[in-house]
């Protein structure tokens, strides 16, 4: 789980990106819960938020999208991306969707890819055709589809 905190960690998978994105998504949930029940005033009005709460949302968030971004950034260098790829999932409308299929679904080996590559072609080697072994000594005459033939023993 390095690669939560660590831009540079180097090879994760797709599942591994997955379950990264799991532990972000809880580990936000519970630093809002955790400012909600650290630092909220219940005897203060509803439509004002002290300091403290500000400061808890705002660690929270700033916490949630520096693990977010070094995971992608590990993600996308492992499917042979740059990092400036990130720059395209900050768009409105269809970041997630770039992030969740480069990151999470695309399976195509890049540069330096966690999925096993296929062999080598120079180390396999040709074998030749193998010829079915007759049991005639003499060949078939040839074949009229649609009719007996009529040379036919």
């Amino acid at each position: 789980m390095l690669a939560l905190i660590n831009p540079c960690h180097g090879k994760i998978g797709r599942a591994h990106w997955w379950l990264s994105q799991i532990a972000i998504f809880c580990l936000a949930i519970g630093g809002l819960a955790g400012t909600i029940f650290l630092f909220a005033d219940l005897d203060g009005s509803s439509s004002a938020r002290n300091p403290m709460e500000n400061v808890g949302i705002a660690v929270t968030i700033i916490a949630m999208l520096y693990m977010n971004l070094c995971t992608c950034l590990n993600r996308l260098r492992d499917s042979g991306r740059s990092s400036f790829w990130y720059l395209s999932f900050l768009l409105p409308t269809v970041g997630s969707g770039l992030m969740c299929y480069f990151c999470g679904i695309e399976k195509t080996p890049g540069r330096f890819t966690s999925d096993k590559p296929d062999p080598p072609a120079h180390n396999i080697v040709p074998q030749p055709p193998v010829q079915p072994a007759s049991r005639r000594s003499t060949p078939l005459p040839p074949k009229e589809f649609g009719r007996r033939h009529r040379n036919a023993v």
